[in-house]
């Protein structure tokens, strides 16, 4: 449960919020209630804002708290996302046009074949959105960022992301394995977090 109200108020956060929301839009709005399914969802942020954006929006935690924080968010917000719990091995019987991971395949014992699951849920034609802290993210980093850049609501939530994900970051070259029909990075956050955007061959 400590979890669960960890992730949702740092969701809170004016930065976080921001953030997401810039990956979230590399996607154009759904045409016809596309499926876009994110994984490892947390307290549903990335699927709030798919659905915002005319997504059949559904988000899968391992994490039952994750799931029930989400679907109270959801229902408060007036969302239409949807969530349910699941692990990354259920994406096997699993495809969305679009499949979305945010701070999740750093944490995973393999990344590598954490994106092999999620691009095989990806269907032709679809894309697989990832969002992770890079390499830069770091203390010294966050602490130039508030002094210099960063403002609005729970701002000093960064200095938590920044120790938590300290020295864990997902090495950029295996998004360049999945043979991707083309595939477009975005800097967020001046650099401490990416967007990678990936299309599938239809």
């Amino acid at each position: 449960m400590l979890g669960a109200q960890l992730f949702t108020w740092l969701q809170g956060a004016d930065f976080y919020h921001s953030l997401h929301a810039a990956a979230v839009d590399l996607l154009a709005p759904s045409q016809g209630q596309q499926r876009w399914l994110d994984v490892g969802s947390g307290p549903g942020l990335v699927a709030r804002l798919a659905a915002a954006r005319g997504y059949a929006a559904q988000g899968i935690d391992i994490q039952p708290a994750m799931v029930h924080a989400a679907q109270r968010i959801a229902r408060r917000t007036g969302s239409a996302a949807t969530f349910r719990v699941g692990g990354i091995e259920a994406l096997a019987d699993e495809t969305a046009a679009v499949v979305s991971a945010a701070s999740l395949l750093a944490v995973l014992p393999s990344p590598q074949a954490g994106l092999r699951a999620l691009w095989q849920a990806v269907r032709p034609g679809g894309a697989l959105l990832i969002i992770e802290p890079t390499a830069a993210m770091g203390l010294a980093q966050a602490r130039q960022l508030l002094r210099a850049q960063i403002t609005g609501r729970r701002k000093y939530a960064l200095y938590l992301w920044a120790y938590a994900r300290q020295g864990r970051a997902v090495d950029p070259a295996i998004y360049h394995t999945l043979n991707a029909a083309s595939s477009t990075y975005r800097p967020l956050l001046h650099g401490l977090v990416g967007a990678w955007l990936l299309h599938k061959q239809g």
